[in-house]
């Protein structure tokens, strides 16, 4: 063995800041280690709240919800008499009507009972028998299968009298 390189002399002491500069490193190192534990127990905090609210949703969906909700009684029977009104076979009555009407006779009113698959009908003429050619000739036209007199009235208007009449003609729908 060689001992000839080593050198048993003093080295020279350290400079003045390194011991500051020890300190300060140990203070940083200290703080970003503090700084570390707080973000890591934030995180699980996180966690466990975001665990807790998927728990939560979870018991929500788990009770059962209607679909939608059953509506009142009297909604479903407006619904459903709106659909009936718009299901009235408008061209083929009110064709039939038209065709069925003598020039000396005039309508005041036609109403639908699309419940009912009839029509009120309500016309005007100066004398009876005019009314009831229509009546006949109307029971006669396609759709309708049966009238039947419902009102017969007398109005005057400006000094005129006039008959009046309703008429309630049932129909049926020809597929």
């Amino acid at each position: 063995m060689n001992y000839d390189r080593i050198d048993y002399a003093s080295r020279p002491p350290l400079p003045r800041w390194v011991a500051p500069g020890m300190a300060l490193a140990l203070a940083l190192f200290a703080w970003g280690g503090y700084r570390y534990v707080h973000a890591q127990r934030a995180l699980a905090d996180t966690r466990t709240q975001l665990a807790e609210q998927h728990q939560a949703l979870a018991r929500q969906a788990a009770v059962p919800v209607p679909a939608r909700p059953i509506p009142p009684k009297e909604r479903v029977k407006a619904v459903n008499d709106a659909i009936a009104s718009l299901n009235v076979p408008w061209p083929a009555l009110l064709g039939a009507i038209e065709t069925a009407l003598p020039p000396d006779v005039a309508l005041t009113r036609v109403e639908p009972r699309a419940k009912d698959q009839s029509v009120l009908v309500t016309a005007q003429a100066d004398d009876m028998t005019a009314l009831i050619g229509f009546m006949e000739r109307l029971a006669r036209a396609a759709p309708f299968v049966k009238v039947l007199p419902v009102r017969q009235e007398l109005t005057v208007e400006a000094g005129i009298p006039r008959r009046q009449a309703t008429f309630e003609a049932r129909w049926e729908v020809q597929p």
